[in-house]
């Protein structure tokens, strides 16, 4: 049987580099220094003390603003001496570092530790985090970023190698766990899935195997599947299997191809998996069954971590259009 951590329970977590101390001081003295100036320079004499209050105001502006971005930096906790700041989302299948046209992508296993250290006040005699700082470590490379409040990344920082260990399980062409997809993470691989999953829907070995009548998949999806169709594809969608492949997303896609709404909680447990294929794939079988995208999450937050043929052919299989498209192969 397959051994899984409990998903992620964290879904998009935004960090940012902090201001240096150095600079938010520079840059709040200068606003102070300049204000002060203008109320005790030449021009002041000539003033009235109505006249003056502007450039007075003025200081004491600059001088709230120092005191603000000072508390400010003490309510910030500091990342580890020699780490680089930058902007980051921790996301359920890694981490994405300067999102946008170039990104970089840090799957689960690529990364070695991460730490979240927080600053507390008081509220009404309550202790409350007002400040976070993430750490990510990895071979040649250490991360960091703020965040305002807490980040709820308790979960990764106890399960990350369980989370590594799931994202690196090689897939399943069975329901079983025992025939191996043979790719290693560098070529598309739900086109193959696919394939095995609509074999599995169709011939008279796979019928027997889910309880189904001989014939097309397409047939035997206009009824609702029975109860020992259910158990089969839950069982693999759990991982309870004999094999040590990983067989919940070809489950994940006969669940679709045969209508099987009786699996659809398991789905939306899978929806997060660390495996980016697993959780993708979750997501269309759960979208095509019916469950609102709200509930379910997206496709598209999935789409950093998968080649650009996976996504294609999930989007085939939530609009069950899968019959157009190619497999892999």
């Amino acid at each position: 049987m397959l051994r899984s951590a409990p998903p992620p329970d964290f879904r998009y977590v935004w960090l940012v580099p902090g201001p240096s101390f150095r600079a938010l001081t520079l840059a709040a003295g200068t606003v102070g220094l300049s204000s002060l100036g203008l109320a005790l320079g030449p021009e002041t004499a000539a003033w009235s003390l109505t006249a003056g209050s502007l450039p007075i105001g003025l200081a004491v502006a600059g001088g709230a603003a120092f005191a603000v971005g000072l508390a400010r930096q003490m309510q910030r906790p500091r990342p580890p001496s020699g780490a680089r700041e930058v902007s980051m989302a921790i996301v359920p299948w890694g981490v994405i570092v300067d999102p946008g046209a170039e990104a970089r992508i840090l799957r689960w296993s690529a990364i070695r530790k991460v730490e979240v250290a927080v600053k507390h006040t008081l509220r009404g005699g309550t202790p409350a985090i007002v400040s976070s700082v993430v750490t990510v470590e990895t071979e040649h490379d250490v991360l960091a970023g703020h965040a305002a409040g807490a980040v709820g990344l308790e979960s990764l920082t106890v399960n990350l190698d369980a989370y590594a260990d799931e994202a690196a399980r090689p897939l399943a062409t069975d329901l079983d766990g025992t025939e191996v997809l043979d790719e290693d993470g560098l070529a598309p691989v739900v086109g193959l899935l696919l394939r095995h999953a609509q074999e599995l829907c169709s011939t008279s070995q796979g019928a027997a195997r889910l309880f189904l009548p001989p014939g097309d998949y397409r047939r035997a999806s206009l009824r609702a599947p029975g109860p020992e169709t259910a158990a089969v594809l839950g069982r693999a969608l759990t991982g309870d299997v004999p094999g040590a492949a990983d067989p919940r997303p070809v489950a994940a896609i006969c669940a679709a191809l045969l209508g099987a709404e009786a699996v659809t909680p398991k789905l939306l447990r899978l929806s997060s998996s660390p495996h980016p294929v697993v959780a993708a794939v979750a997501r269309a079988a759960a979208l095509r069954l019916g469950v609102a995208p709200a509930k379910v999450g997206s496709i598209e937050e999935v789409d950093e971590f998968l080649f650009e043929e996976d996504r294609e052919t999930v989007a085939r299989i939530a609009h069950g259009s899968e019959g157009a498209g190619r497999g892999n192969g």
